[in-house]
């Protein structure tokens, strides 16, 4: 078996994580399975570990957190090649708040997926956009991202106290409803220039756009478009909705798997697009916030190998 390096972060899902690995290290000694682990200490650490493991010869790389986790994981897992590395392997075990990267897979004991040979090639997005230092960056995702009244929901729910904060630890979907709710009441539509591949719609008046390769976009909340992972398209959901009232009325739909099939939304597929606007609001990517538009989504297909079972 190649070598396995778990990349751990004991703080997600509100520090459940630290339980998990207790009981999940006990798994891996029983089943005698050779590995090193690599704790986490700060934010983008994980990026750090795993250039660093790779370098060390490590070809298994497994991500034991969140979505922000297996995001960080990603980001060191390309920066060590800009292109397909055929040699690298991807497991992820979610143990954050969401998880939504596993949700589009069978579920496996995680003592059989650390150790599985199905593999396969699924694509990753590439996003340009301009960091929270007015620097231009590039980032890479393999879930989805928004720009919009869903990333300041999530510039919120990141960031909740008191009582809401309390409720995240029992249930994501409550306090994403919470966090969501109070960014619509206070929240005003975009005017933004978007060219998606070359064809340009200018002045247009929207209330969010999300770039999706899987339609999970916090917890139990998804997109009826269903996705293949390796198909090298990207999937884009816009809101046009203007109405604040009506922007509530839509959140329902996100957990009933309809709100694609509401007025004022619409879905396309590209192979890339750019959206450039002036309003004062953030990128949300895998769950983290990243920086500020103008912003350029560009597919790559199969670019990463996972582990499904």
């Amino acid at each position: 078996m190649k070598e396995i390096a778990i990349i751990c972060n004991l703080t997600a899902g509100s520090g459940q994580a630290e339980k998990r690995w207790e009981k999940f290290q006990m798994e891996l000694g029983s089943a005698s399975i050779d590995y090193t682990v690599h704790f986490t200490e700060a934010s983008n650490h994980a990026t750090d570990l795993t250039k660093n493991v790779i370098n060390n010869g490590a070809k298994r790389i497994v991500s034991f957190g969140g979505d922000g986790t297996l995001n960080e994981v990603i980001q060191g897992i390309i920066s060590t090649s800009p292109g397909f590395r055929g040699d690298l392997e991807l497991v992820v075990l979610g143990v954050g708040s969401s998880n939504d990267f596993e949700k589009t897979f069978e579920k496996i004991p995680w003592i059989e997926k650390i150790q599985g040979d199905k593999i396969i090639p699924i694509d990753l997005v590439r996003l340009d956009y301009i960091n929270f230092n007015g620097e231009s960056a590039t980032r890479f995702f393999v879930n989805n991202s928004s720009i919009g009244v869903i990333s300041q929901a999530g510039d919120r729910f990141n960031n909740v106290s008191g009582l809401t904060k309390a409720m995240k630890r029992v249930s994501v979907d409550v306090a994403a409803v919470i966090a969501g709710v109070q960014t619509i009441l206070t929240w005003d539509p975009m005017i933004v220039n978007l060219v998606v591949e070359g064809e340009t719609e200018s002045d247009i008046s929207i209330s969010n756009l999300t770039v999706y390769k899987n339609p999970y976009i916090a917890g139990d909340m998804y997109y009826n478009q269903c996705v293949d992972r390796s198909d090298g398209i990207l999937s884009v959901a816009i809101v046009d909705v203007e109405s604040r009232m009506k922007l509530l009325g839509l959140i329902p739909s996100l957990y009933n798997g309809n709100a694609l099939d509401k007025e004022g939304t619409r879905y396309f597929e590209c192979e890339w697009l750019e959206l450039q606007t002036n309003h004062d609001v953030v990128i949300e990517t895998d769950g983290e916030l990243v920086g500020h538009p103008p912003a350029r989504y560009t597919i790559m297909k199969h670019a990463i190998r996972t582990v499904i079972g």
